[in-house]
């Protein structure tokens, strides 16, 4: 009987492999902004204040010269109206003999009576008060953003890799054949 032998040895490689690279190296990109501040600035000029007295001061008898002058002629003649009047009353009252009336008893009777004063309730006038306002002032200042960009970079550092194949041991096959009696 025949027999066959087959023997094989395979292939041997020997692998020699370096990886690619790839190295990067990166700037940060930087954004540097600077602002100033928008400002107002607001004023007023003091305004304007008056104040008239003349009302306050006339209704409660205190008033000019000129007026003060007038109403005091007046209060005068007034005076001299009333006293006139009152002196042609008392001699028309001694004319009077016909009355058997003390007329000099009766006139000294009334001269010692005197007015009740009246407490006169008054309206005060108030004071003419004006305030004249200036105009408010704006003074505005525009606020400025400065805005500077430095753009980030990329290097790069690219190594190409390698496979370094080599063969140890090629592939053989060996058939022999063997006579075998059994």
């Amino acid at each position: 009987m025949l027999r066959i032998n087959i023997s094989t040895q395979p292939i041997r490689l020997n692998y020699n492999i370096n990886n690619a690279q790839m190295n990067l190296r990166t700037t940060l990109p930087k954004v540097q902004l600077e602002t100033t501040a928008a400002t107002v600035e607001i004023s007023q000029p003091q305004g304007k204040l008056t104040i008239d007295q003349y009302p306050c001061r006339y209704s409660i008898g205190i008033k000019n010269n000129t007026d003060f002058a007038r109403d005091i002629a007046a209060k005068g003649k007034q005076t001299v109206m009333n006293t006139i009047g009152r002196i042609v009353q008392e001699g028309n009252q001694l004319a009077r003999i016909q009355s058997k009336s003390n007329a000099i008893a009766d006139i000294a009777a009334n001269s010692t009576v005197s007015e009740v004063p009246d407490i006169t309730y008054a309206y005060i006038a108030s004071p003419d008060i004006h305030y004249q306002a200036n105009p408010v002032k704006f003074n505005t200042t525009e606020g400025k953003v400065d805005l500077n960009l430095n753009h980030g970079t990329v290097k790069q550092d690219y190594r190409r890799g390698s496979v370094d194949i080599q063969v140890t041991q090629y592939p053989s096959i060996e058939i022999s054949t063997v006579d075998v009696k059994v």
